[in-house]
């Protein structure tokens, strides 16, 4: 690929790009402006490679989970991914409501289990129910270089896990001392939760190396601003029907711009907030899905898969998936990267035989 030479423009202001066509003493030189006219959201473009990070003139980028604008310092720490408990009675669950980004993906006997993500924990005193590994999950830990929670695996999680390509916190092993406890008011196994206070501890007690592997290349490239999609057709409703019981769904909300999630016949809360579950983006990624015995289940969320959609803004697009540099990279039909907007994720691998479970209003 051809590499750009790009200048710092002041977003919004024809005057920022007069100063770039003008010329410039250095290709990643910000443009000075008089202090009394300078924007505090003015954007300086800096190359990496083939892609750009985007810095503002404060000093702060986007996060690459969820494209908002932090210290460069969070960008360079792992985040945390936690296995949680998803049936019926697991409700209402705790703390997912902070996650960046939330994965859903099949278990035995048609069931999901989510997989939450976050960048910042800070506060929470509740997270879960913390629940069991699935090679699927671990997988996508890997590809995110988070810190992987869980409480129990499986035989393929095992094999997976014995990789060594993510650091892995079991609940079953001593960190669970330090990491997780057990709340009374509930019937186990769902009522396994973590907190800030037990991940922190965890992490000192495995004495972790809290920053990204050398050569991460991020899942996420976003807008610098909440944009509609080109020629996207209409998803106000989505519903992603696992099976004849199972099919949770989004409805679109036009005034905050958020997918508001549903299961159960009900509004899916974090009992921490009492607030209803929400994303700014919702990603729906198809996978060849089958049994590897009868019953255990495999989800080949690696490679590349059979394409997907990415809903924003009550629209939608097709797109491809695929992994490369050890993560998965989202593109549109033409080739491009897909940039998303800033906000919240969610991603539901589903069955490449089940296409028709994936409806769009």
């Amino acid at each position: 690929m051809k590499r750009r030479k790009l200048a710092a423009m002041t977003m919004g202001t024809i005057l920022g790009l007069s100063l770039i066509l003008s010329g410039c003493g250095s290709d990643t030189e910000p443009i000075t402006e008089p202090e009394s006219r300078m924007n505090p959201t003015m954007i300086k473009m800096v190359e990496v490679d083939e892609d750009m990070t985007m810095v503002r003139s404060d000093g702060k980028v986007q996060s690459n989970v969820n494209g908002e604008w932090v210290d460069p310092e969070v960008n360079e720490r792992k985040p945390v991914a936690i296995m949680i408990n998803n049936i019926g009675e697991a409700m209402p669950q705790s703390g997912i409501g902070n996650a960046d980004v939330i994965y859903e993906m099949i278990v035995e006997g048609g069931i999901t289990r989510l997989e939450a993500v976050f960048t910042d924990y800070s506060g929470l005193t509740k997270i879960g129910p913390v629940r069991s590994a699935r090679q699927y999950y671990v997988r996508n830990a890997e590809q995110l270089d988070a810190f992987f929670v869980h409480c129990g695996t499986s035989i393929l999680a095992d094999t997976e896990l014995a990789r060594g390509k993510v650091v892995n916190l079991d609940a079953m092993g001593t960190v669970g001392n330090y990491m997780t406890y057990r709340d009374n008011s509930r019937v186990a196994p769902h009522n396994l939760y973590t907190s800030e206070e037990g991940l922190n501890d965890a992490l000192d007690y495995i004495d972790a190396n809290l920053n990204h592997r050398d050569g991460f290349s991020p899942m996420f490239i976003f807008n610098t601003e909440n944009q509609d999609l080109e020629g996207g057709q209409t998803a106000n409703k989505i519903t992603t029907a696992y099976s004849n019981y199972r099919a949770p769904y989004f409805e679109y909300n036009s005034e905050d711009k958020q997918y508001y999630r549903f299961q159960y016949g009900d509004k899916q809360i974090d009992d921490q907030t009492g607030e209803q579950l929400k994303f700014q983006n919702v990603l729906i990624l198809f996978a060849t899905t089958y049994s590897t015995d009868g019953y255990l289940m495999e989800v080949e969320n690696v490679g590349g898969g059979a394409g997907g959609f990415y809903a924003t803004n009550g629209s939608y697009i097709p797109i491809k998936w695929v992994e490369e540099e050890g993560t998965i990279h989202y593109y549109t039909e033409d080739g491009k990267r897909l940039k998303m907007n800033p906000g919240k994720t969610w991603i539901s691998y589903f069955d490449i035989a089940n296409q028709e479970g994936v409806t769009f209003e």
